[in-house]
Formats: C-alpha cells, structure tokens, sequence
C-alpha cells in the first residue's frame, strides 16, 4: 500500500488524542477515582468475554497476498459466523506492571513483519491504526457495529515513551516492514510490515479520564500496521533512550522518579536530560558509552564504586574546550 511520506514525529496530544497519553486537562474529564486492582478484575472480564464472543476475519487473511496491507475486522460469533474460530484461541498474553497492578495485555499478531528491526518501549514507530471501544453502537438498519473512536489510514510516527502503555506493548512484539520503496508519485510502498491487534484493560489507557468519546474505565482495542521503527535517543547524549530505563519497569517517565537521576530537577527524566546526573558535565562528555554502540554497559567509572561517571555526581569529569 503507498502512503504519504510523514517525516516528523508526532508528539502533539491535540493532533492524535486517542493514542498520545495526553495530560489528562487535554480535552478529557477525569471523574471519581476507584481503586485500580478493582477495576481491572471487572475489564478483565469484559475483555474475555469479548474475546469469547468475536472473531477476526481469517479467513479473508488466508487468501490475502503475501506481503500487501490487510485491515483486521472483528464480528460476533453468531449466525453464519457461529463455528469461527473465537479470539481467545487466537492471542496471546503477556503482562505489563504499572501504579503496582500487574495488567494483562492480549495481542493477535496477524504478520510478524519481516524487517529487521522490532521496536522497543523507548523507540518511534511509524504506524496505521484504528481504534475501537469494546461496546456497539445501532446502526440505522438496527444492525450493531464497535465504535470505532479513532483511526488513520496514513502511516503517522508515534514516539512510544508518549503514548498509552497498552499500545505500547502490543507494537512492540512486531516488526517493521522488510522494505521501503519510493513511488513515482512521491508515496512510499510499505511491503510485509507486522500486522496485528492489542486489547488492553483501561489501566493502560485512560483510566479514570474520559476523553473525547471514551467513557473512563474503558478496555480499548487497537489495529495496527507497522511500517517503520527508530531507535531513539531523544536527548542525543550518546545512550539511546531504551537504556535510560534505570528500574527495568519499561517506562522512561516513572511515577518515583527513579529513571530522574538529577533529582533536584522534577520532571527531568534521563532520556530527556543532558546532564543526567546535573554535574555540570553533559552526559555525552562522560564516556558514557566508549564503544558509541549506545550501550551504556561500558561507561567509564572513574572512582570504581558500581555508578558510572554520567550517572554520579561526585565524580565529574574535567572538560576542555
């Protein structure tokens, strides 16, 4: 499939609300907070129901050409459809800690994607996408379809530290397309690029807020085409940013400040920081990465004692001009 070629990131809550984790004054309303493990026992439950209840159109997949686009659709397991094979059987699990719950996430991968790279939480993604509510909506004819809350045809990046932790963790477990051709017509043709779908409880998305037409505590479902992937380093100190990632809990922007080494600084989380350890001396002037691989394991630590020279402040290296 050809698509316009996008060449700056979005990261504008107000261009692509549903997917950008906006700050919850950005056109959202948040009411009554409840407590977080009751309220996903209870998407928990609608999300397998779901996932009981619907199927995706395989068999439409079984005589789509290798390599082309393919747009997931889901209806119910009723009717003629009664004997499809249901979601459930289809998805996998996997599970993503935040505000202490352990959520879990279910993905259909649909194409893996045949190109080299598969993004990591920290990285940009260039994605097509849907997004649906779980409930339906009447149609004129009294039939029902899912609401569909938003979309885009048109590949747009994502910055992933940026978006809802859910979708994160559903384009992550795909690959970018195997190739990128450049049309006479100034699109680009995306082939064999990862397809698929992630259902994700409310606790990974918006929560408490309602945004736009999402009622708060609402599970989501996103369809996704993966086109591209980067691997960032958005402060351009030299360590790409999934390494700035200090507790391992896959967020770069963590609630206890652990990945903001400069703690006289609120906000100022390492992968968005200089000087991450406010020294004086930008990190990138620390040799924190001596191999310039991005990978921070063979940082310089200058008094020996287990916290490389970028990362503690009492040991700041002289720097000449």
């Amino acid at each position: 499939m050809k698509m316009k070629n996008l060449k700056y990131i979005v990261t504008s809550c107000l261009f692509i609300f549903i997917v950008i984790a906006c700050n919850p004054d950005d056109d959202s309303t948040t009411v009554a907070v409840r407590d977080r493990q009751e309220v996903d026992l209870e998407d928990q439950l609608e999300l397998q129901d779901y996932l009981d209840t619907h199927f995706w159109n395989y068999e439409d997949y079984a005589n789509n050409p290798t390599g082309s686009d393919f747009e997931i659709k889901f209806d119910s397991l009723v009717g003629v459809n009664a004997n499809k094979i249901p979601l459930s059987q289809q998805v996998t699990t996997s599970t993503l800690r935040r505000e202490d719950i352990d959520y879990t996430v279910y993905t259909l991968n649909v194409r893996q994607g045949g190109g080299a790279k598969s993004p990591s939480f920290a990285d940009s993604t260039l994605v097509s996408y849907k997004g649906y509510q779980l409930n339906k909506e009447m149609n004129d004819d009294g039939s029902y379809q899912q609401i569909v809350f938003d979309s885009s045809t048109n590949a747009i990046w994502f910055d992933l530290p940026q978006v809802v932790s859910g979708f994160m963790e559903g384009v992550t477990q795909f690959n970018e397309a195997t190739s990128i051709t450049p049309q006479p017509d100034g699109t680009l043709l995306y082939e064999n690029g990862g397809i698929g779908a992630v259902f994700m409880p409310s606790g990974l998305g918006y929560f408490s807020s309602s945004v736009s037409s999402i009622p708060a505590y609402s599970p989501l479902v996103f369809t996704f085409q993966l086109r591209a992937v980067k691997i960032t380093d958005h402060d351009g100190d030299g360590i790409f940013s999934k390494f700035e990632d200090l507790d391992g809990d896959r967020n770069l922007r963590s609630s206890d400040d652990v990945d903001n080494t400069d703690e006289d600084t609120i906000g100022a989380f390492n992968y968005i920081d200089a000087d991450d350890d406010n020294d004086g001396v930008d990190t990138i002037d620390e040799n924190a990465d001596p191999n310039g691989d991005g990978d921070p394991s063979d940082a310089l630590d200058t008094d020996g004692d287990g916290i490389p020279d970028y990362l503690d402040a009492d040991t700041a290296i002289a720097v000449t001009t």
